[in-house]
């Protein structure tokens, strides 16, 4: 069954509360970031990186998580929701939004293209530019973005 979209906006805004108070920064990515649902999970990015440790005992000690998968940076709600938590080093954090909003043969093309990874790249602009694209909307990442694009490879 799955649960209605404002289900899933309430824990997205809760989860974000939750973060400040670490004092950590998300951003929204994965399938929500693309307008896509139903939604197999929630998924979020952190500007920075903890260990598994760290992030085992943050969730643990969440109360809107009712279960963790260890070392695994993910867990499920109360109300049943998965939730994903991806995180990436600030220099290479615009890399990281575009590989987790995808979809998969989006970024996969992307990868293939030089410059990918290259820091400094603070965003997703910065990223796109790494690589010689404009900043690609999440909503139309997709493998047919590329033919539409001079200059860059088909797949």
């Amino acid at each position: 069954m799955t649960l209605p979209l404002s289900a899933y906006l309430d824990l997205e805004s809760r989860v974000f509360v939750w973060a400040a108070g670490q004092g950590w920064q998300l951003q929204r990515t994965g399938p929500l970031r693309r307008g896509e649902w139903p939604l197999p999970r929630l998924e979020f990015l952190r500007e920075g990186v903890l260990t598994p440790g760290e992030w085992d005992a943050a969730l643990a000690a969440c109360s809107l998580f009712m279960e963790l998968v260890s070392s695994q940076r993910e867990a499920r709600s109360r109300e049943g929701i998965g939730v994903k938590f991806y995180q990436a080093p600030s220099e290479t954090l615009g890399f990281a939004q575009i590989a987790h909003t995808g979809p998969a043969e989006f970024v996969a093309v992307c990868r293939r293209l030089p410059g990918w990874d290259l820091a400094p790249a603070a965003d997703e602009a910065a990223a796109f530019a790494r690589v010689g694209l404009p900043c690609v909307p999440p909503s139309q990442r997709n493998p047919e973005v590329f033919t539409m694009l001079a200059g860059a490879p088909d797949d």
